[in-house]
C-alpha cells in the first residue's frame, strides 16, 4: 500500500520545526514543516526519491539518506531554511543505512551502515569528521543514542547472542574499540531495544519489548540494575512503546487480529497504603477509530501525529491528545462492496481473513493478495490494491497464514521449520471454506503476492498445482537457495531463523521450501515481475524460473521493471497492478491453458536464454 504522507518527525527542542516524508509529484521527499508558519519546503528532488529522513533536536538541520536504486548511499544533511548542504557526517563509506540518532543537544551524531556482509556503527558532529566505534559480522541496526551521547543500542538477532548491543562511544585509553556489553535472546526470550529514556537524569535507561512466555512486555534497563521486566504492561500479541511526557510515562501501540490500538501507562506502580495488595500501573486506552495505526509520532507539547486508516477508508492523518474527547469514527461509504472478517478453524488454530467481493452474488473468480514479511498481517486498513481488483469483478482474501505477527507468539513462530508449506496449507484452507460455502469459484482461485508474498504464490502453484489456477508474483524469491546466497546480510540472518540454518546446512530444509523445486508440476498462467536492481530478491533467480516455464511450456509472462525490490515511485507500483489486472483478465477469458506434464530441467538453467535475461 502506497500512502500520501508519513508521520512527522519532530524536533526535541524546537517545539515548531518538523520534517516529514512526503509524496511530491508521485515520489517520496523530505519536507521541511514551519509549523508556526504552517510553510512547507520541499528539501530533496530525487528522481528515484527518498524514504528516509530525520531533523535534528535543535532543528537546525534536516538529514536525509541519499539511496541508489540498491538501497546503498549516504546521509545528507541541508539547513532547515535552506541552504548549501552536504554530507551529514564526514569519512562514512556508502552503505545501508541501518539507522541514524542524536544525543540530547544534537551535538553529536550517530549511524549505522551496512556494507558487505558487516555493520559498522560511527560517531561525530553533524557535518564534521565521524569516527568508527564498532564493527560486527550481519546485521545489526541503530536503536538509540543516549541523551549524554556515552552509549549506543544497536539491535541484532531477537532470540540471539546480539539480541542488543549495547556500545560505549568513547575510545579506551589503549586507542582500541571500547568493549560492547551484550544482553542475549533465546528461543524462549525475544529482545527489542526501542529507545533511551529523553529523561533519565543519572544513568542511561533503555526501553524495550520483550517476548516470553507466549506474551509481549514492556521492559527496562540501566547498568545499575540490568534487564528490568514490568509485567503489568503485557499483551498476548505483538506491542511497541515509546517513552511518553514525563520520566516514567510510556506509550504503547497493541496489535492484534488486524486492529490497532493505543494505551498510556506509567511504569511505576500507584502507592498503596500498608497491608494493601500492589495495585496495577494505570494503563489507559486513547479513544481512536477503528482500524490500524500506519505510523505514529510524538510532538514536543504531548500530541500524537498519526497516520490511520481501515479498509473502506483511505489514510490521513489524525491528531490526537490525550485527555481530549475520542476521535470520532468515519462512516462506511456504502458502495455495496462486502468486507467480511473470516475464522477459519483448524487443529492448530483459527486462520484469519479479511475477505472484500463485490456487490451481488457470488461465486467470484477470486484472488488471494498474500502478504510478505513474513513477520508482518494483513489489516483492517485501506489498500488500493483491492479495491482494484474488486472493481474488475474479483473476489480479494487477504489471509494472515502462520508466521504472521499481530495474534501472538505461537501463531508466528510454532509451525517448525516448514517454511512456506505451513503458509500455503493455511492459504489451502481458507480456499476450501470460501469455495463450499459459495464465495470462490473452484476453478478461477489464484494468488498474486509481492516479496515473500510472491515467494509463497510460486510455491503453492507448483506444490498444490490443483488448487490454484493464477499465479502472480512481483519481486518473488524463485529459487530460495540461490536468493540465499545473494540477497543483503539482513535477509539472510531471517532465513537462518526461519530455516535453522544455512543452504549448506540444512538443505532439505530449503529444498522443500524452494518454488524452482515444483516448477515441473505448475499447471497453470503464472506472472512474473522483477527488477534488475532488486538486491533482497535478486534478478538471476527470477529469470532461472522464468527458463524453466518456458522450457516446460507453462504459459507465462516475466515483467521487468525499475526502481529496485519496493519503488519509491507511486506511478511503479500503478504498472505493476495494471499489468497483473491485463494478466488475470486474459489467463480467466477463456478455458484454462494447461502445460503438458513434463519434468524438470537437469542442471540449473542460466539466465538470459530466450531474451528473458536480467
Amino acid at each position: 500500500m502506497t500512502q500520501a504522507f508519513q508521520s512527522p518527525g519532530f524536533a526535541a527542542l524546537a517545539a515548531d520545526r518538523a520534517v516529514e516524508t512526503r509524496l511530491v509529484e508521485e515520489r517520496w521527499q523530505a519536507v521541511a514543516w514551519d509549523l508556526g508558519t504552517g510553510r512547507r519546503r520541499v528539501v530533496t528532488d530525487r528522481p528515484g526519491g527518498v524514504h528516509l529522513s530525520e531533523i535534528e533536536p535543535d532543528g537546525g538541520a534536516i538529514w536525509w539518506f541519499d539511496a541508489d536504486s540498491t538501497g546503498e548511499g549516504r546521509w545528507r544533511r541541508e539547513p532547515f531554511a535552506g541552504g548549501t548542504g552536504g554530507e551529514a557526517l564526514h569519512g562514512v563509506p556508502a552503505g545501508r543505512a541501518y539507522g541514524v540518532a542524536f544525543d540530547r543537544t544534537g551535538a553529536l551524531a550517530a549511524v549505522a551502515v551496512g556494507t558487505d556482509d558487516a555493520s559498522h556503527c560511527y560517531v561525530g558532529p553533524p557535518a564534521g569528521e565521524a569516527r568508527l566505534i564498532g564493527s560486527a559480522p550481519g546485521y545489526l541496526s541503530l536503536a538509540d543514542l543516549s541523551p549524554d551521547g556515552g552509549l549506543i543500542a544497536l539491535a541484532g538477532q531477537p532470540d540471539g547472542d546480539d539480541a542488543v548491543v549495547l556500545l560505549p562511544t568513547g575510545a579506551r585509553t589503549d586507542g582500541h574499540e571500547a568493549d560492547p556489553l551484550r544482553l542475549p535472546g533465546n528461543d524462549r526470550v525475544r529482545l527489542w531495544p526501542i529507545e533511551f529514556n529523553p529523561l533519565a537524569p543519572l544513568e542511561p535507561e533503555l526501553l524495550l519489548v520483550v517476548e516470553e512466555d507466549d506474551r509481549y512486555a514492556v521492559a527496562t534497563w540501566r547498568a545499575s540494575t540490568g534487564l528490568r521486566r514490568h509485567p503489568r504492561l503485557s499483551f498476548d500479541s505483538q506491542i511497541t512503546a515509546g517513552w511518553y511526557q514525563g520520566p516514567r510515562g510510556v506509550l504503547i501501540q497493541h496489535e492484534r487480529a488486524g486492529r490497532s490500538r493505543l494505551l498510556l501507562a506509567d511504569l511505576d506502580p500507584p502507592a498503596t497504603a500498608p497491608g494493601q495488595a500492589e495495585q496495577a500501573p494505570p494503563a489507559r486506552e486513547i479513544g481512536t477509530p477503528g482500524g490500524t495505526i500506519h505510523d505514529l509520532s510524538c510532538a514536543p507539547d504531548g500530541t500524537l501525529h498519526c497516520v490511520w486508516s481501515r479498509e473502506s477508508t483511505p489514510p490521513r492523518p489524525l491528531v490526537l491528545r490525550p485527555g481530549a474527547p475520542d476521535a470520532a469514527d468515519h462512516p462506511d461509504p456504502g458502495d455495496g462492496t462486502s468486507r467480511t472478517r473470516r475464522w477459519t478453524p483448524r487443529p492448530y488454530g483459527p486462520i484469519h481473513s479479511f475477505v472484500t467481493t463485490p456487490a451481488g452474488a457470488g461465486p467470484w473468480p477470486t484472488l488471494f493478495l498474500v502478504h510478505g514479511g513474513p513477520a508482518t498481517h494483513d489489516r483492517d486498513s485501506y489498500d488500493p490494491r483491492v479495491n482494484v481488483l474488486v472493481e474488475q469483478g474479483y473476489a480479494v482474501v487477504r489471509t494472515n497464514y502462520r508466521g504472521s505477527t499481530g495474534y501472538g507468539a505461537r501463531w508466528q513462530h510454532e509451525y517448525g521449520h516448514r517454511v512456506g508449506l505451513a503458509q500455503i496449507e493455511d492459504l489451502a484452507a481458507v480456499r476450501a471454506e470460501l469455495v463450499a460455502d459459495g464465495t470462490a469459484l473452484a476453478d478461477r482461485t489464484g494468488l498474486c503476492g509481492f516479496s515473500w508474498g510472491g515467494y509463497l504464490a510460486l510455491l503453492a502453484m507448483g506444490a498444490q498445482p490443483e488448487l490454484w489456477s493464477l499465479g502472480m508474483a512481483a519481486q518473488p524469491i524463485a529459487d530460495y537457495p540461490a536468493a540465499y546466497r545473494t540477497t543483503t546480510p539482513a535477509l539472510r540472518e531471517l532465513d537462518r531463523q526461519l530455516f535453522g540454518g544455512t543452504p549448506d546446512e540444512v538443505p532439505e530444509r530449503y529444498r522443500a521450501a524452494d518454488p524452482r523445486a515444483y516448477v515441473h508440476l505448475v499447471r497453470s498462467p503464472v506472472l512474473l515481475v522483477a527488477s534488475r536492481t532488486d538486491e533482497r530478491c535478486p534478478p538471476g533467480q527470477v529469470a532461472r524460473y522464468a527458463a524453466d516455464l518456458r522450457r516446460l511450456a507453462v504459459p507465462h509472462e516475466l515483467l521487468w521493471v525499475d526502481g529496485g525490490h519496493y519503488s519509491r515511485r507511486t506511478a511503479d507500483h500503478r504498472s505493476v497492478l495494471a499489468a497483473m489486472v491485463r494478466f488475470a483478465g486474459h489467463a480467466w477469458s477463456a478455458p484454462l491453458p494447461r502445460a503438458p506434464r513434463g519434468d524438470r530441467p537437469e542442471g540449473p538453467v542460466e539466465p538470459g536464454e530466450g531474451g528473458e535475461q536480467p
